[in-house]
């Protein structure tokens, strides 16, 4: 396998990083050098930084020759300076956005303290200023040609104990195989001897808890992903883009088929197999919708997994608004007008508040000849209470605030069928054509095809440092393992912050393996929760703290950022998320199918 070359610094042979280091030291004490000549020959041991102008003005008239003989040494030394900080710069783990930051500050620098010595016999009695601005320049470029030589002798690179290089593959790129990947590479992931690969169908890392955001438009799709190539640029983990088929830990491979293209006739994808033998495992690969049985669900219901279910859902709810406005039968309208959303989870509360503050605020804004009174937003639960197993003091919050904003809660009904314009829930029968299943989550089927030992729900049995039971080189993480909790007797729930914990402590654990030490037990902490409830209102229990209201959505927003992945797509989603308070969002349909022949 081609592995990925981002780590060259710290792996320069010992010769190379004698001759860089030479390089630079040098470059600096010349440049560095040239600047306290001015102050020896001209004034002394008694000069200041603020005069430093002044000396070169002196120096100009009292010897130009010697002063122009100064400045060539101190332009070439410079020059050099800045061409070998480059040169390594290349070969740091620094992302391409720094590197180019640098790039760009270290030109600007290096022109500000040229003008220095240029400017500084030719401008009168302001001369004091300019010697000042040079010193200025001078100091933070020094310091940030040294940057290089750290990351090339500090970093210490780790060594194989049999001497074998060691493959460690990650299945699956949620939260808990992606911070497995990047807390390992933190601790070890500058050695050539060590292969990290991670595997996912997707090439992107998919961040789930924005998606009724995505849905009802108040932040671009794209925004709640990120490409996998982005992230692990800078890091000596591979990806690779394969639906994995099978994983047998008694041969310890993985197999798979790669995606290549997409038949452009018969929509097939044509890809070939592929094997990926390891040393250690850490089998992530997420759960599937759990419908639990129910008749008609996987048919006719949206669901909110995918970045193309939210596009699927808000093109559905825009084109119920669009059929809508063209009929005139009343109870059509209606059938239109109303939307489902089973499950009264954090999922499906933010999902249906948000598919709420669309119509809200928006499109029944944009649709006139509807009637407003014929919109309507449901929320089923089976249980006695909306989110289930939450804080007693959350639930009150959300309960209250869905009565304010009018939309209908139906608990202590099960949905027992979907069809394409109804739904079932006991006896009830509810006309709608938007149906969006929330209602659970049920683990990946790829374990039943893992050979690890499985518990009753299709979960991966695991020890109390996540290892899969009688397999010590496989870890199993996320919503596919069955972990108990020593301190509570449960099992811990599928949730993200469960997923992002026991990623990082793995990739700790497996840095000690490599090393030669024992794991240590995954202890997990409960934070708390927090959920969106409508427009400027979220309900948050934050280390046993509990807000609502304004303060709550704030603290909700800026923890969700938190966690988003890339600085770029941080960016967009405060602009998204500002522009939402001043401007309407669109009401465009993105289509997520292929255009009709005939140009419509």
């Amino acid at each position: 396998m081609q592995r990925p070359d981002n780590i060259k610094l710290p792996n320069l042979s010992l010769l190379d990083k004698l001759v860089a280091t030479a390089t630079l030291l040098v470059a600096a004490a010349l440049f560095m050098g040239s600047w306290a000549e001015v102050l020896r020959v001209v004034y002394g041991p008694d000069s200041s930084v603020g005069l430093l102008g002044e000396r070169l003005a002196a120096l100009y008239q009292s010897d130009r020759w010697a002063f122009e003989a100064l400045f060539g040494v101190h332009a070439i030394t410079l020059v050099a300076l800045v061409v070998a900080t480059y040169r390594l710069f290349r070969l740091t783990s620094f992302n391409r956005r720094f590197r180019k930051i640098f790039y760009l500050g270290s030109g600007l620098l290096a022109v500000l303290d040229l003008s220095a010595w240029f400017f500084a016999p030719r401008c009168g009695t302001s001369n004091e200023y300019v010697g000042a601005l040079g010193i200025a320049a001078a100091v933070p470029l020094v310091f940030l040609a040294l940057v290089p030589l750290f990351e090339m002798w500090v970093y210490k690179r780790w060594r194989s104990l049999d001497g074998k290089p060691k493959r460690v593959v990650i299945v699956g790129g949620g939260f808990a195989g992606l911070y497995a990947a990047l807390g390992l590479n933190r601790k070890l992931g500058y050695s050539h001897d060590l292969e990290i690969t991670l595997i996912d169908r997707r090439n992107y890392f998919l961040f789930p808890p924005l998606l009724p955001s995505a849905a009802a438009g108040t932040i671009e799709t794209r925004q709640v992903s990120y490409p996998f190539r982005r992230i692990f640029e800078t890091t000596n983990v591979a990806f690779r883009k394969m639906s994995v088929t099978a994983v047998d830990p008694t041969a310890r491979i993985v197999r798979g088929v790669v995606e290549i293209s997409e038949d452009p006739v018969t929509h097939e994808l044509i890809g070939k197999e592929a094997e990926y033998p390891y040393d250690y495992l850490v089998f992530a690969p997420g759960s599937a919708n759990q419908t639990f049985g129910t008749k008609g669900a996987e048919q006719y219901a949206f669901f909110m997994r995918e970045l193309n279910d939210a596009v699927r859902l808000r093109n559905q709810v825009i084109s119920c608004f669009e059929r809508a406005a063209v009929i005139t039968e009343r109870e059509a309208q209606r059938e239109l007008l109303t939307f489902v959303v089973v499950g009264a989870g954090p999922t499906g509360i933010e999902t249906a508040t948000e598919i709420f503050d669309l119509i809200e605020h928006v499109l029944q804004r944009r649709y006139p000849e509807v009637d407003r009174s014929l919109a309507e937003v449901c929320v089923v639960q089976s249980g006695k209470q909306v989110l289930p197993g939450w804080d007693e003091g959350i639930v009150k919050m959300t309960e209250a605030q869905l009565k304010r904003m009018g939309l209908k809660v139906l608990l202590g009904g099960r949905v027992t069928e979907v069809g394409p314009n109804f739904v079932s829930i006991g006896e009830q029968r509810i006309s709608t054509r938007t149906v969006v299943w929330a209602a659970g989550v049920k683990p990946s089927g790829l374990a039943l095809r893992s050979g690890l030992p499985l518990d009753s729900a299709g979960r991966v049995q695991v020890e109390q440092d996540c290892r899969a039971k009688g397999f010590p080189e496989v870890f199993v993480l996320g919503d596919v393992a069955c972990f108990v909790d020593p301190r509570t007797g449960k099992e811990l729930p599928p949730l993200g912050q469960v997923a992002f914990q026991q990623g990082a402590h793995t990739g700790r654990n497996l840095a000690r393996l490599l090393s030669g030490r024992s794991t240590k037990p995954f202890r997990y902490f409960n934070f708390g929760g927090l959920v969106s409830v409508g427009e400027h209102f979220a309900a948050v229990n934050l280390l046993g703290v509990r807000i609502s209201g304004v303060l709550g959505w704030f603290i909700w927003r800026t923890l969700y950022l938190s966690k988003l992945v890339g600085l770029s797509n941080k960016i967009r989603v405060v602009l998204d998320w500002t522009l939402d308070l001043l401007v309407e969002r669109s009401i465009s349909q993105i289509r997520d199918q292929d255009y009709v022949k005939d140009g419509q």
